[in-house]
């Protein structure tokens, strides 16, 4: 059998490492005729004379291939078709950020400052509020 190893890193969520991957295989389903299913966070696929996965992970998506003889010929193509593909859909996946906590620590921030302005405020107008005198 011929083998095909590629392994890309990525900055994604293991969620969308996982749909770009299930996006990938359902391509080359639709193409060369494969099935495909996940075993936790590897997903495998297989046709007659093609057995292969894709190790997904918070850091790369790994793909190793077995190609049977009778498709031996074909596995530059294959494995053009499948970097590119994989490549182009990582591509125009937006990544994990920090700029996505950002607004939720800027509103924390801004949470803190407003408490410390209303208990500020609270001490201004306790400190010009008239007293009563006792009698």
């Amino acid at each position: 059998m011929s083998d095909i190893k590629y392994v890309r890193t990525h900055s994604l969520s293991l969620s969308q490492a996982k749909e770009i991957a299930q996006k990938a295989a359902d391509d080359l389903a639709e193409e060369y005729d494969l099935r495909s299913e996940w075993e936790g966070d590897t997903l495998h696929f297989h046709r007659s004379g093609v057995e292969g996965h894709m190790a997904v992970s918070t850091e790369d998506i790994a793909l190793d291939v077995k190609l049977g003889f009778l498709l031996r010929p074909f596995k530059a193509k294959f494995e053009q078709h499948i970097e590119r593909h994989l490549d182009e859909l990582l591509a125009a996946a937006p990544a994990k950020s920090k700029v996505a906590k950002a607004p939720a620590k800027a509103a924390k921030a801004a949470k803190g400052a407003t408490r410390q302005a209303s208990a500020a405020a609270a001490k201004a107008a306790v400190k010009s509020a008239p007293r009563s005198r006792k009698a």
